[in-house]
């Protein structure tokens, strides 16, 4: 009988299953429990190997192979570990020896304020963290860490209604957010520490670990359960609960919401997207400023990746949340990433401790309702020990994206990435649309076909979409499998145009694509410090900034930013871009519209205190003026701060808007959209926004954007043997395009003496033929045909045709 049980263990074992073994547990007592094990090599950066795909994160990293046994991960956890502190964020020291803490309760039930002091070299760093007890029970109560708030961007009721205790760490205490200096407590701890080999993201997870020591050291007073403590946070503060969670095993749940470049996508991926935060354009006051060095072609010889920061968190709990309405915030690459992450908890046999969740249709950090159920069952099951929830969460818009090819290599030995199937890219000449009588077909040797249109001179319709079907270009195309498609222009815009075109895809509505990368319309979308398009940051307790319904310039909101503390110089504001997407290495125009309460204000803005560049002071009066600033050399961050004089403690901003300035360089391609397509015939629609000088060359639908350049490819149909401007020269009429169950004809004063006409599909065949007599008005019934482009033939005195989309 024990030879049976020996050779069943052996079988089980053989596939993975190993029926005798524990769970890997769901927390630790000690921060890193991998501490003692032996440290990995750490090239140079001329020493690093290329591998294009994402890295592997059960091989070791001194090459002598892989394992995928739980027992070696506890190692292999921390090589990532030391990896991405050496590469990306600086050392992160140890626990120090001296800590002290202590807990006082505030005069509400309820309320109290934990005190953690950390001594190193004979200085000390204070942490002050306001605590929320449950009001009702003894504990020790379950606990919520939230960056820079008591629960993050969580709706607090998903906490205070399961009796979960939250704890704000506020990160200022540590490294100041926005505005970091060698002046800040971190940094007088640790003088070895600076602006440019520690990023804030190694001292802010340090943080977050001592908050955790001083919870540990108060527990007589503060009854918080240790083994069910978890952190939250969004956008730059999601990236901050990321690592605070990788680098702290002691936390058992992290919910990273919407973390963006830095956070949950993958650096290799987001390499491969539009305008998004990718490595070469974050924030390097958050990373090691030589993390610079893997930016763009060299992203390949990062030794990890952020597949791997997410995988460090395994065993214990993780979900991250995305918002499609913002593209800054990658999706896709974040998507990528947590295919690749959830791996390693599935390799463990623990797939359901990590889940996704990747939507739109919300503001950015808001929790809409369709996300709240699946944070609900990762609190329940994580902080509260509920093992009946199910949280086997993997909710994205991607159902077409081959994220397998990212990882396929793992285990061969052999990092290749695989191209992208063929076929998800179609190439679309403009002036082959179904093209409306708004636009101009004009020859150009230097185009794609040698055609390229433009929009009529004095045409514009910038506020909404334009309804008539002479100002549109009708573009049909198939998709080949249901994936997330890009919508890529290559056009040339004369030097101090703007372009402006709506987009439409099927029947959807229009979205306006135009040069201004962003603008907020005063702030009429705001409420308190959450302002459409901005993250606003206090500079002190002092200071407030709110959207106020009174003293706006246009529309029914302004921000308004008060200081009520007397100030010897100039006080600050910051404004950070989220969503917007700026690249590092680009110029831009910001412009805003601005007073003051008082005459002789001064307002000036910075790109950034790290390699900041300033503009010069402005003297603002008490009425409305416009100040608009062009950042002519290379930006090294896409965060602005406002720094206003201390004549006035009362300003007021509005409209605000970033533009990428335009230095005439010829044709490019510009990214205009994006959107999720299923497979199957499609068809978009460009209509104008404002006329002038702008050449629009060709499109391209790609589920990728690499080797999208020069010419680009060949279209896949392209006869042209007509189009709109010509027909409706002759005072002819056709609509709607594209057409459904019938098409409509006015054929005016008939100019063209038109006897007949023809609809023929694209190989010439005759799919119907009426005969005009006297009409002037007619209709073809056309619910018979399938969908596709046709010609409507015109046969009068001279032929003439019409292209034609059938829905």
């Amino acid at each position: 009988m024990k030879a049976k049980n020996t050779l069943l263990a052996l079988l089980l074992s053989s596939v993975g299953l190993n029926v005798f073994a524990q769970a890997p547990p769901l927390v630790y007592t000690v921060e890193n429990t991998g501490g003692s094990c032996t440290a990995p090599p750490l090239p140079t950066f001329e020493q690093l190997p290329t591998i294009q795909p994402l890295t592997d994160p059960f091989m070791w990293s001194d090459g002598r192979g892989r394992s995928t046994n739980f027992s070696d991960w506890e190692c292999r956890r921390n090589e990532i570990k030391a990896e991405i502190e050496n590469y990306e964020i600086g050392r992160r020291p140890s626990r120090p020896q001296t800590i002290t803490a202590s807990y006082v309760p505030g005069t509400t039930a309820g309320t109290g304020t934990l005190t953690v002091n950390v001594t190193v070299n004979g200085k000390t760093l204070t942490l002050t963290s306001a605590v929320a007890l449950p009001t009702s029970g003894t504990g020790p109560f379950p606990a919520i860490i939230g960056m820079n708030s008591a629960s993050g961007s969580v709706p607090a009721t998903v906490f205070t209604s399961r009796n979960v205790a939250r704890i704000t760490f506020s990160h200022n205490n540590v490294t100041t957010y926005g505005n970091p200096s060698l002046n800040d407590p971190y940094y007088q701890l640790y003088p070895d520490q600076n602006l440019e080999n520690s990023g804030q993201y190694a001292a802010w997870s340090w943080g977050v670990s001592r908050l955790i020591d001083g919870l540990e050291l108060v527990q007589a007073s503060l009854p918080i359960d240790l083994k069910h403590i978890g952190v939250t946070g969004c956008s730059y503060a999601g990236k901050m609960a990321l690592f605070s969670g990788a680098m702290d095993e002691r936390i058992a749940l992290t919910i990273a919401q919407e973390s963006g470049g830095g956070g949950a996508p993958a650096w290799r991926v987001s390499e491969t997207l539009g305008a998004v935060e990718k490595l070469g354009a974050t924030d390097y006051r958050w990373f090691k400023d030589d993390m610079k060095r893997f930016s763009e072609a060299n992203v390949a010889k990062l030794p990890e990746d952020h597949h791997e920061l997410m995988a460090m968190i395994a065993p214990r709990a993780l979900l991250v949340t995305g918002n499609t309405d913002f593209e800054w915030l990658a999706n896709p690459s974040a998507y990528v990433s947590a295919r690749a992450a959830h791996e390693v908890w599935k390799t463990f046999g623990i797939g359901d401790r990590f889940g996704f969740y990747i939507d739109g249709g919300h503001g950015h950090c808001a929790i809409p309702a369709t996300q709240q159920p699946a944070v609900e069952a990762f609190v329940d099951k994580f902080l509260l020990g509920n093992t009946t929830v199910n949280t086997n969460i993997t909710t994205n818009p991607y159902p077409g994206l081959y994220y397998q090819r990212w990882f396929k290599w793992w285990g061969t030995n052999n990092p290749v990435l695989p191209a992208e199937p063929i076929g998800k890219r179609t190439w679309l000449e403009a002036e082959c649309a179904t093209v409306g009588s708004g636009w101009s077909v004009r020859s150009g040797n230097d185009a794609s076909n040698g055609k390229y249109v433009q929009v009529q001179s004095g045409l514009n319709s910038p506020t909404t979409a334009p309804t008539n079907t002479s100002s549109y270009l009708v573009m049909p195309f198939t998709a080949d499998s249901t994936a997330v498609y890009n919508f890529v222009a290559r056009q040339n815009v004369p030097v101090g145009e703007d372009y402006g075109y709506w987009l439409k895809i099927d029947n959807g509505e229009f979205q306006s694509v135009t040069s201004e990368l962003a603008t907020n319309g005063g702030f009429e979308s705001g409420t308190g410090n959450t302002l459409t398009g901005w993250s606003v940051l206090n500079g002190g307790s002092a200071i407030s900034a709110t959207t106020v319904p009174a003293e706006v310039h246009s529309g029914s909101r302004a921000m308004k930013a008060v200081n009520a503390t007397a100030q010897t110089d100039f006080w600050r504001l910051q404004v950070t871009s989220l969503g917007i997407p700026t690249t590092i290495g680009k110029q831009y125009t910001i412009s805003y519209w601005v007073k003051a309460l008082a005459p002789n204000g001064s307002i000036r803005i910075s790109t950034g205190t790290s390699n900041s560049q300033f503009q010069p002071d402005q003297t603002i009066g008490t009425e409305w003026q416009k100040v608009s600033w062009t950042i002519t050399a290379n930006i090294a961050t896409t965060t602005f701060l406002f720094d206003m004089a201390k004549v006035a403690n009362t300003y007021y901003i509005d409209d605000v808007s970033i533009k990428e300035v335009n230095t005439g360089s010829g044709w490019n391609w510009i990214k205009l959209r994006e959107a999720s397509l299923a497979a199957g015939p499609h068809t978009l629609t460009v209509a104008y926004n404002a006329g002038g000088g702008t050449k629009l060359d060709k499109m391209v639908v790609a589920t990728s954007l690499a080797s999208i350049s020069d010419l680009g490819g060949t279209a896949a149909t392209c006869t042209v043997t007509g189009n709109a401007t010509s027909v409706a020269a002759n005072g002819i009429d056709v609509y709607p395009n594209p057409a459904q169950d019938k098409i409509n004809i006015k054929l005016g004063a008939n100019q063209l003496n038109v006897k007949s006409i023809e609809v023929v599909d694209v190989v010439g065949r005759v799919m119907s033929r009426v005969n005009v007599g006297k009409q002037t008005t007619l209709s073809i019934p056309s619910n018979q045909l399938k969908p596709g482009v046709y010609m409507v033939r015109f046969k009068g005195d001279t032929t003439t045709t019409q292209r034609v989309v059938i829905q």
